[in-house]
Order: C-alpha cells, then structure tokens, then sequence
C-alpha cells in the first residue's frame, strides 16, 4: 500500500421532540482509517518537546524522529498515555542521544553473524530475490544497514530500548539491538516496525 486514505464524517443524532423542548444533540467525529473506526473524542492533540519537536499519538506510542549520529534519523516511538509522552521515555530518549556512541559499538558483529546465514544460503546456491550485498566483516556491515526506528517502552517492569535497522540482505525483516538499563539484551532479528 502506497499510502493511507482517511475519511472524516460528522455524525449529528437528534431526537424527535416537541418544538418547546430542546433537542438531545450528540457530536460524534469519526475518523475511519483502514476499516478501523476510532472516535474523534478520543483523539490525543500532539505533544510538543523541546528537544524532538513534536510527537503525534498513534497506535498506542507517541511517535516522533532522533538523530542519532552517526547512523541518521531514526523514527522515535515513546510509551506514554493519552496526553503525554511517559517522563521516563522521554529521559531515556535523551540519554540514548549521549550513550549511542558508546551502544553502537556493539551493535555491528550482532549485524554480522545476523548476515552470515543469508551469505551462506546465497553461497549454497539459494536466490534471495536482488542483488546480495558481499560483506568481509563486521565493519563493513553500516554500508548496508539503514535507520528504522527507536522504540522506548515498559516491559514485564523493566524499561526498554529497541534500535532498529533495515538492511539490504533480509529485506523482509526489520533487526534490532535491544537494552535494558543500558546493557545489551539481545539482537532480534525480526521486530515489528514503528
């Protein structure tokens, strides 16, 4: 799909009443997305942070960009509830901003021995649709990688940051490089995207 069509209606109800009584008027917006409906009353206005601009509510996270050099901008996706980005999400996006530097070393021999596989199938003879990258080692691998997204949130208690990448020998999957208080958890090779 290339891009969403959005609807919006207005929907007036009115009851039947005599003429000295005021009708019962009820405003409801809607906005159909996709075949979902979602009340308009419900809507969250965007929230504006010093730092990252503004964030939009959307499928339960607060969405917005980070910079994070030097690999690029990445798509940002907070916790939080319906008026806010969560304060935590927010101050770990923050410090993500600070310890990138130091977390991004890390994160390319995961990206290597999760391309070692696809170059062995390719080398077995297995066609993987376009032209597959020839990658000699983990240094090499940012050539071939692209910013997805960063995404902040709680999980069974423990706060959580997921970076993520696209990369050009599974183009089907997004991976990420997940933390938790800062220490390296896991690199999951297919995580949904934001």
């Amino acid at each position: 799909m290339t891009g969403k069509r959005k609807l919006r209606f207005r929907l007036r109800v009115t009851s039947e009443l005599p003429t000295t009584e005021t009708p019962d008027v009820i405003l409801l917006a809607l906005k159909v997305e996709e075949g979902s409906v979602v009340f308009g009353l419900f809507k969250s206005e965007p929230y504006k942070d010093s730092e990252f601009g503004e964030f939009k509510r959307s499928h339960g996270h607060w969405s917005g960009r980070v910079v994070l050099a030097p690999s690029g901008q990445f798509c940002l996706s907070l916790a939080g509830d319906r008026h806010t980005p969560h304060p935590l999400a927010l101050q770990l996006s923050r410090e993500l901003q600070k310890r990138f530097s130091s977390l991004v070393a890390q994160i390319p021999q995961g990206l290597f021995e999760h391309y070692l596989p696809y170059k062995e199938a390719v080398e077995t003879g297995i066609e993987m649709g376009s032209s597959f990258p020839k990658i000699a080692d983990k240094v090499e691998v940012w050539s071939h990688v692209k910013p997805a997204h960063v995404l902040i949130e709680p999980l069974k208690g423990q706060w959580r940051v997921e970076i993520a990448f696209t990369t050009d020998w599974d183009i089907e999957h997004t991976v990420a490089a997940i933390y938790s208080d800062w220490q390296f958890i896991e690199l999951n090779g297919s995580v949904r995207g934001q």
